[in-house]
């Protein structure tokens, strides 16, 4: 299983940095925790890197779970994007 811990602040910089690890990560084969519950603050290009990570892993036959914060959670409602991304919040009293 690998595992990734997510910044406290994604926005289009952390983002860009981000695409490389994910797609080292996401290997057929393999399970990815995206481990998010210090995230404050995620950006439109965070979510859509979320998204596009979470498409990957369905073609790859990759099993990729996001244990979010109430912050990510809250970001991908307001997107519209809470049904797309099956995340386990972890809120803020864990």
């Amino acid at each position: 299983m690998n595992m990734i811990t997510l910044p406290p602040i994604i926005d289009r910089t952390t983002a860009g940095a981000l695409v490389a690890q994910l797609d080292t990560a996401l290997q057929p084969g393999t399970d990815l925790v995206l481990e998010g519950r210090d995230v404050a603050r995620i950006g439109q290009s965070g979510l859509q890197l979320l998204l596009s990570a979470k498409l990957t892993a369905e073609t790859r036959g990759v099993d990729m779970t996001v244990h979010a914060s109430a912050a990510m959670a809250t970001a991908a409602e307001l997107a519209g994007l809470s049904n797309c991304l099956a995340w386990v919040e972890h809120g803020d009293d864990q």
